[in-house]
């Protein structure tokens, strides 16, 4: 048995058992200079270990941010356009096997005629200037005036001195 096996070893010994095996060592014959010795490279081991995990700290506080912020942004770009073009494409998908199941052949023509009839309604709406109509279909008149009784509204720029 040397004496090196009287020191104590493990992650954390006890106060009381490291000055037991101190003076275990000693009394095993170990010499005081190779305890020493072992104490100050221990100690400058355990200070650079502390700096090291300084610097990776402040790196880490730097990064982490970062990090997160690049999951966030994709997650953004994800909910906001990936999914909405996914409803869209599977409401595509699913006009377009309604329309070849109902006009076979002729489906492609009937739905580049769906589709420039949708535009032409929403050029029509954007087109058509701000009224307070009762009836909201764009292209169908208002009721007309009878009388002192005029269901439209009167709106602003508009004189009432012209009536």
């Amino acid at each position: 048995m040397s004496a090196s096996d009287e020191l104590p070893a493990g992650e954390d010994p006890s106060p009381n058992s490291v000055l037991t095996g101190t003076i275990g060592f000693l009394n095993a014959g170990g010499d005081l200079g190779t305890l020493l010795q072992g104490a100050i490279f221990g100690t400058l081991v355990s200070v650079s270990q502390g700096g090291i995990n300084l610097v990776q700290s402040a790196f880490n506080l730097v990064v982490t941010p970062i990090d997160l912020l690049v999951d966030a942004a994709g997650s953004f770009v994800q909910a906001v356009f990936i999914e909405p073009l996914g409803i869209v494409e599977t409401g595509a998908e699913t006009s377009a096997g309604a329309i070849a199941g109902q006009f076979g052949v002729f489906g492609f023509i009937v739905a580049i005629a769906v589709l420039l009839g949708g535009f032409y309604v929403i050029q029509q709406y954007l087109e058509d200037r701000d009224t307070s109509d009762i009836i909201p279909i764009p292209g169908v008149p208002d009721a007309p005036a009878i009388g002192p009784i005029d269901p439209g509204v009167t709106e602003e720029g508009e004189d009432e001195a012209d009536e």
